[in-house]
């Protein structure tokens, strides 16, 4: 990786973890607008009386308003870049002082051009009015950053707590599983030193892949082949128990998938499902692409009798991560009769930039 392709990357890092929103784009103007407007309909309320007309007060508020915010936001805009260099309180310093520079000159074209008077610093009546505006646009700039600030630690807070659970997922391997492996292997060395081989091979990478995955997103072809790793372990102590039907769409096999996502789904389907059936059955995998979002369906027959309960830990941390890195937009979706139980994982298509 290239020394200008690693700096990029912080730098989209930075900027991804700076508190100030983008206002470059078109939600966080539209959202600029509408609170200006509210803004100046409470000014009118507040202000207007009898002698004045409403409308026109509306009209007067909304116009400065919507200036001062529109030009502040623009200079914010531009300069999102630059102050990400800084720390939060010297980056909240310098946006409060666009916004009050922007808010002194808006008084001072108001006195000059909307009063038509020759701009007189002395004049009580100026003086105060710009003294006003100063002090407005101080109070609701330093509550509006104040706001993007709390509002980014809340989702640095959350995505901590994510990143916390994956390395918590990621650190644990059942120890039945772990134990049942070993059993397997150790029984394997005299009988089939090959297969033993191979197995200690999957269980090795199944290892690494699960304490050392450190990416937001892989491959589902990647997710794919460590859970096949895991069914061929679990195969060689269930035997013919355990049968896995696959229907993988190929142009599925790109989409980026949180890491650790299909794995716990197919260890819950054996260890709650086929394990728990005398003649075990049959564990279905499939993907496909249905719109804008990559479906993956796991679904393995249900024990007529009470099966071991769990604590539901891993399809907690899987729906959590779902929920942060896809902004609610990633589901996990659990269905279950007298016969079958099935998980159904709703995923935003995303794929690699080449």
């Amino acid at each position: 990786m290239s020394k200008q392709h690693l700096n990029q990357t912080n730098d989209n890092n930075e900027s991804a973890n700076f508190f100030l929103p983008d206002f470059c784009q078109t939600r966080s103007l539209f959202m600029i607008l509408l609170i200006g407007e509210l803004l100046a309909v409470i000014f009118t309320l507040l202000n207007v009386d009898t002698e004045n007309s409403l409308w026109n007060a509306l009209g007067f508020y909304s116009m400065s308003i919507q200036i001062i915010s529109l030009v502040s936001t623009a200079c914010l805009c531009l300069l999102r870049k630059f102050f990400v260099r800084f720390n939060d309180w010297l980056s909240g310093i310098f946006s409060l002082i666009i916004v009050l520079v922007t808010t002194f000159l808006f008084s001072l074209a108001t006195i000059r051009w909307f009063w038509l008077l020759p701009l007189d610093m002395t004049d009580s009546l100026q003086l105060h009015l710009i003294l006003k505006n100063l002090l407005i646009a101080a109070l609701i700039g330093s509550v509006a950053l104040r706001y993007f600030y709390l509002q980014q630690q809340f989702r640095t807070h959350v995505a901590l707590e994510a990143a916390a659970r994956l390395e918590a997922l990621q650190a644990r391997i059942r120890p039945h599983f772990l134990f049942n492996s070993m059993n397997v292997i150790a029984s394997l060395t005299r009988i089939d030193p090959k297969k033993a081989e191979r197995a200690i091979e999957d269980l090795s990478d199944l290892f690494r892949a699960t304490l050392n995955s450190n990416q937001e997103l892989i491959p589902f072809s990647q997710e794919l082949e460590n859970s096949e790793k895991y069914l061929a372990i679990e195969k060689l102590r269930l035997g013919e128990r355990l049968k896995v039907e696959r229907s993988i769409q190929n142009d599925t096999l790109e989409v980026l998938i949180p890491p650790l996502s299909v794995q716990p789904l197919l260890e819950n389907a054996v260890y709650h499902g086929i394990q728990m059936l005398p003649d075990g059955g049959i564990v279905k995998v499939e993907s496909f692409i249905d719109k804008e979002n990559l479906n993956i369906i796991i679904e393995n027959p249900k024990p007529t009798h009470a099966a071991k309960q769990g604590n539901g830990i891993a399809l907690k941390n899987i729906t959590q991560r779902l929920d942060v890195i896809y902004k609610g937009k990633g589901l996990l979706i659990r269905h279950s009769d007298d016969h079958c139980y099935q998980i159904k994982m709703i995923i935003p298509l995303v794929k690699p930039e080449y």
